[in-house]
């Protein structure tokens, strides 16, 4: 199943604003609280002219001053590193002090604000979403003007097609053009069952993403 086929099948039965052409280069775009809400692939230069593609989602909050966070995919090596920031001042804007050990213990956190990251961190529904998605990122970065606008962005953390693994189960494992066309009703059917199963990851990936833009905003930062 091909990134464009998931998300065309996904957007069949969500609605949105879907672009897509040939190759995977599917954009969906979402409302969600009158904001757009929008997901595609973030291909990332791996040297020798190979690219890995990433799933990302997109959108847009406003926030009362400018704000930095990166929430770091859970990893093995995360929980001995963070006992490490306990024992020393903070480094290059980590901080392991955040509460909420449940979530925090395997994820890097770097921000420009720590206590603001510790509220938005008490929000049930953020931690939640990142115990659901143990396998992806999240970023909060200012945007442009004066505003106050700012990106958030959800990003798998290994990259979708790789011989690392799937990205994080989002079982794709590339274009069924041929069984789309000529395929057996057997074909048909066990296709359409995968691109079910994408459903359910693409749902917890979005909810992630509303889950940080609503943690950012419950309080005035």
């Amino acid at each position: 199943m091909s990134w464009n086929e998931a998300l065309y099948r996904y957007q069949q039965k969500y609605g949105g604003q879907l672009l897509a052409g040939e190759s995977d280069d599917a954009l969906l775009i979402l409302s969600w609280k009158d904001r757009p809400l929008a997901v595609d692939l973030a291909v990332v230069d791996a040297g020798r002219g190979a690219t890995w593609s990433h799933a990302r989602a997109r959108i847009s909050v406003t926030l009362g001053k400018p704000y930095k966070l990166t929430i770091g995919a859970e990893k093995r090596t995360s929980a001995g590193v963070n006992s490490v920031l306990r024992a020393v001042p903070p480094v290059a804007g980590y901080s392991a002090d955040f509460g909420c050990p449940e979530v925090t213990r395997k994820r890097l956190i770097r921000c420009d604000n720590p206590p603001f990251t510790k509220v938005v961190l008490g929000s049930l529904e953020l931690r939640n979403a990142l115990l659901a998605c143990p396998r992806d990122r999240v970023t909060v970065r200012p945007g442009p003007g004066g505003e106050g606008l700012h990106l958030i962005t959800v990003s798998t953390d290994a990259p979708l097609y790789s011989l690392s693994g799937d990205g994080g189960g989002w079982n794709l494992d590339g274009d069924n053009e041929y069984v789309k066309r000529y395929g057996s009703e057997e074909e048909q059917a066990e296709l359409a069952r995968r691109a079910e199963q994408f459903f359910p990851r693409m749902d917890r990936f979005l909810d992630l993403a509303r889950a940080v833009c609503g943690a950012v905003t419950q309080w005035p930062l």
